[in-house]
């Protein structure tokens, strides 16, 4: 399973290590408190950095109106196809899913 994050400076795809552990855990903000603790749970796979801050501030949009961006299509298209990607967004993940053929899963 791979962990669609964005952040200001890009899109970034986690793999995650241990999914049971993940699912079980007491306390997820302590799990990933520091480097060494999240080291444990995910891998960083890929990430996209915006070349400017009108990309950056575009994608933003998109993703507040829970639209997939051309940026993060050709990066999913690149690095997710064949995974199976968690967001946050159900909008989202039904929009990946259906444009992408990716299969999401969302909360």
């Amino acid at each position: 399973m791979l962990l669609l994050f964005e952040t200001a400076a890009g899109f970034a795809l986690f793999k995650v290590n241990k999914e049971d552990k993940l699912e079980k855990s007491d306390d997820l903000y302590k799990d990933f408190e520091t480097l060494d603790s999240a080291k444990k749970f995910v891998k960083l796979k890929a990430f996209s950095k915006f070349d400017n801050t009108t990309e950056a501030l575009a994608a933003a949009t998109a993703l507040v109106e829970s639209k997939l961006s051309k940026g993060l299509k050709k990066f999913l298209k690149k690095h997710a196809v064949g995974d199976t990607l968690a967001v946050l967004d159900a909008k989202l993940g039904g929009l990946i899913k259906e444009k992408l053929e990716i299969n999401c899963v969302h909360k």
